[in-house]
């Protein structure tokens, strides 16, 4: 067995991770907003604002011909608010099932504790595809590595639990107009806490060191 690295280097977010950050939360809000303010009603503006992480979604589907849980989430939640907004829906029920977007994906992260490997795993390779080999040796030599991403997704499922909390009270206790404002900004605080978190695990456990030691020729 081989001995734990004992320093880290340091890595930064992926640019693809900020933009779709960006598209998926920034630009939803902003147009939310800016419809609002043309004379849009609630629930119709709430259904057009679902419309970039959409397209984000379809966009990777033409280059990857595949479509992953979150896309159907996103793809199924724009179809229910477009159904919603035909049939003359009460925007705070829109809000309500934006807000519970969260639990499937919870759900999913927790049930990947039981799979091959853990999502967080799974989602930290795909970002650094030319480190996989590094990834794969290291989960398979070391029980370490393993129980630091296996920790890693039970944090961020319960910080996605957090979040569907706190939204649900906010559904439920201010004006509809105030809901995508906050929810986003207390959305992004939590996933601030969740990255420093992980950086710093990641850190102190060794494990980016495994992962970005030289590979053999």
């Amino acid at each position: 067995m081989t001995t734990r690295p004992a320093s880290t280097p340091r890595f930064a977010v992926p640019a693809g991770g900020v933009v779709s950050l960006v598209n998926d939360l920034a630009i939803p809000v902003a147009l939310y907003y800016a419809l609002r303010a043309g004379g849009v009603g609630q629930t119709t503006a709430l259904c057009i604002s679902g419309v970039p992480p959409a397209i984000r979604v379809a966009w990777v589907f033409w280059r990857t011909r595949k479509i992953d849980a979150v896309g159907a989430l996103v793809l199924l939640g724009l179809a229910l608010g477009v159904l919603s907004a035909g049939i003359g829906g009460d925007p705070r029920t829109l809000l309500l099932r934006n807000a519970l977007f969260g639990l499937p994906f919870a759900a999913w992260m927790l049930l990947s504790l039981r799979a091959r490997r853990p999502l967080t795993y799974e989602v930290a390779m795909s970002l650094l595809p030319n480190r996989a080999e590094n990834f794969e040796r290291a989960w398979a030599e070391e029980a370490w590595f393993r129980g630091v991403w296996r920790r890693l997704t039970v944090i961020w499922a319960a910080g996605i639990l957090l979040n569907v909390g706190a939204s649900l009270v906010m559904v439920f206790a201010l004006p509809v107009d105030a809901v995508p404002g906050i929810e986003t900004a207390v959305w992004f605080g939590i996933l601030l806490v969740l990255v420093v978190v992980s950086q710093v695990a990641l850190h102190r456990s060794g494990a980016m060191r495994a992962v970005f030691a030289p590979q053999p020729a």
